[in-house]
């Protein structure tokens, strides 16, 4: 008797066949193969690593992936990192279009600022930076170095700063405020 794999098999009957794996003839009780070192590599399935591409052997039931624990683990890394870049970016462009954390006048964190130009004219505004950023082609520096330098002389008016400043390429600040 033949075996083919789609028949059921009773229990106790003896079968003839040809091993899968070795091409060698058996006959025996329920068998798929002629041996156990043949069955098991009968059963084994082979997977490729996601990460590596590496083959290796791993039974149709399990969810494995990754051929070791390095791979496992580099795998896990890289997913959470595309999961935390993926939420960053939608943070980002969320943030920056509500009127309470984007760069607007009505920002939470802005404040009444009055400076004076180094001509003398006196500018008034509610948020420095988007002020700054409107008005860079008055600023002798970048965006960056003007807010820095208009910083440092809030802190010197407000006695926290050891070496004082009081005005940033002639923009002096009069006073700020809620």
């Amino acid at each position: 008797m033949e075996v083919d794999f789609k028949k059921e098999i009773k229990v106790g009957e003896f079968v003839k066949g040809k091993c899968p794996v070795c091409g060698k003839e058996y006959d025996g009780r329920n068998k798929n193969a002629c041996s156990m070192k043949c069955y098991a590599i009968f059963k084994t399935n082979i997977k490729k690593c996601i990460v590596c591409g590496k083959e290796f052997n791993d039974p149709q039931c399990n969810d494995t992936k990754t051929c070791s624990k390095k791979c496992s683990i580099t795998n896990r890394k890289n997913k959470l990192l595309v999961k935390t870049l993926e939420s960053l970016n939608k943070a980002h462009d969320v943030i920056s279009i509500r009127p309470l954390t984007g760069p607007f006048e009505t920002n939470i964190n802005a404040r009444a600022w009055k400076i004076q130009a180094p001509d003398g004219q006196i500018y008034e505004c509610r948020n420095l930076k988007l002020w700054l950023r409107e008005h860079e082609n008055m600023l002798d520096g970048t965006v960056a170095q003007a807010w820095d330098g208009i910083s440092k002389i809030k802190y010197t008016m407000q006695g926290k700063r050891k070496n004082k400043s009081y005005q940033w390429k002639g923009w002096q600040l009069i006073e700020w405020g809620d």
